[in-house]
């Protein structure tokens, strides 16, 4: 077994983490005559159900706030078994009682479409209420936790801050230690687990959680690879005090998740919008954690295919894919780019990634531009695979040199898969089941730019106290990305 357990946190991160859960339930086969790409025992689990069925669930711990959840409920269709709260009051207490109970919300037509076996409704932005309205994947109940300490949306008590979050942690960690509660069951369920994979915000006080979970893990798990996604809210129409709220709480995250984790992704929607091929509202959730969920899902496509005869990538792990983009072993903070259609990139530049979903340090016309050097770059291909012989790609394995850059394509057949539950932002691709998509996940020497920016924009913003501590952490991760072959240059520090 080469298990991936998933921890979601936040909401924006459920959108996300529930466009993936979709995905990985199309790769089902339900006949022997369908031909199988994907193992599935890597991201699901098997248990009974209450009735004694056999059950296939996500491998997932997933964490939001009071309402978040939406319609959905901890016991399902699959454990609905359990005890009467009223029955079990009654037998306690013998005096008169009275009930109060809130008015549950009602499940989307689309998910009463579903368990009717009916066609189901077409959803839209504005019938997507909740990540939960339009998720096609069962939930095992202990895979759901809801924290009651704060509310969604709350305009009293907002979870904005980065600081609030690692006090929310330590409080219910002290109270329930729920790392244990929680995390464990799943890992001890694991043969042999490969890696974590992490879905988190980093622009609000889900970052700071996320920190203070993370760096428990790998207390936990030393030797274990920890992937980590940092997903980062749209800039719409927001305070300029928010935005700089936002900005300290994605440097402070960038900081600490960096030290703890083998690789650290930060995704965001391009400032400028995406090429005329991508039609998304950046105002919907439903819509912005689509595109960031394709460039994820295919990303780590590689790490759960199974080995095929022909025409497609070898198996590999999450911590094989790390290897590839951090050649140094200090190199943990990776860009994200995608490409629509599928092309066969020879180049080491972003040619045919034309969606940067690189959130960190975005600055217009300061060395971004110019030629870099890149340390390592994973590609992965899904679709039909105009590629040389792969024979080539070998051979150059064996002529690299020292200091070249470290480059593996991955190449399937199993294009992304166009669900009914997916909005329609590819307006071009509208009518196809599924579409050719390819992805660079990569580390190159802009990103040592992009570090020095960051600091630039948070100077002002930080506290005394923190400023000092903050500022050499984010230089220490923007040094592993200097070009060794350049380094008098005039991209010195203040």
């Amino acid at each position: 077994m080469r298990e991936i357990v998933t921890l979601q946190l936040g909401h924006l991160s459920n959108y996300v983490a529930t466009h993936f859960w979709n995905t990985q339930e199309s790769y089902f086969t339900y006949s022997d005559t369908e031909k199988s790409f994907v193992d599935h025992d890597v991201h699901w689990r098997t248990g009974i159900g209450a009735d004694g069925s056999d059950t296939f669930l996500p491998r997932t711990v997933v964490y939001d706030l009071k309402g978040g959840f939406g319609s959905l409920r901890k016991i399902n269709a699959l454990y609905e078994v359990e005890p009467d709260a009223d029955a079990l009051a009654s037998a306690l207490w013998r005096g008169k009682s009275t009930v109060h109970k809130q008015e549950p919300l009602q499940p989307s037509t689309y998910l009463q479409s579903l368990d009717a076996g009916s066609t189901p409704d077409k959803l839209s932005k504005t019938s997507v209420r909740y990540w939960s309205d339009f998720s096609r994947a069962y939930y095992h109940p202990k895979s759901l936790n809801q924290l009651y300490d704060y509310e969604l949306h709350s305009s009293i008590q907002p979870f904005e801050r980065f600081d609030m979050g690692k006090e929310l942690f330590h409080t219910l960690d002290k109270e329930q230690d729920i790392v244990d509660r929680d995390w464990r069951p799943f890992v001890e369920e694991c043969d042999h687990m490969q890696g974590i994979q992490v879905i988190t915000t980093i622009d609000d006080a889900w970052g700071g959680f996320a920190t203070s979970y993370i760096e428990t893990l790998r207390d936990e798990y030393p030797k274990n690879c920890i992937w980590v996604w940092g997903i980062q809210s749209p800039l719409l129409d927001i305070t300029r005090e928010k935005r700089r709220s936002r900005l300290i709480n994605t440097a402070h995250s960038t900081s600490e998740i960096c030290q703890q984790a083998s690789t650290f992704v930060p995704l965001s929607l391009p400032e400028h919008r995406p090429p005329r091929s991508v039609k998304v509202d950046y105002s919907s959730p439903w819509h912005t954690s689509a595109l960031l969920s394709a460039a994820m899902e295919s990303t780590t496509l590689p790490s759960r295919l199974l080995p095929q005869t022909s025409g497609s990538a070898q198996r590999v792990s999450l911590d094989d894919i790390s290897q590839i983009i951090n050649t140094t072993g200090t190199q943990t903070l990776a860009g994200q780019r995608m490409g629509l259609g599928n092309r066969n990139t020879q180049s080491e530049e972003a040619d045919g990634f034309e969606i940067d979903l690189f959130g960190i340090g975005r600055i217009e016309n300061d060395g971004l531009d110019r030629p870099k050097r890149v340390f390592g770059k994973s590609i992965s291909s899904r679709g039909e695979i105009e590629h040389q012989d792969l024979k080539d790609d070998d051979e150059k394995e064996t002529r690299r040199r020292i200091g070249d850059p470290v480059i593996q394509r991955f190449n399937t057949p199993l294009k992304f898969p166009m669900l009914d539950s997916y909005p329609g932002i590819f307006p071009d691709d509208a009518d196809q089941e599924s579409i050719c998509l390819q992805t660079a996940l990569f580390t190159d020497q802009s990103i040592s730019t992009r570090m020095k920016a960051l600091k630039k924009q948070v100077t002002w913003a930080v506290a005394v106290e923190e400023r000092e501590l903050l500022f050499n952490s984010l230089a220490e991760i923007g040094d592993a990305y200097h070009d060794d072959w350049s380094s008098g240059s005039d991209d010195d520090d203040d």
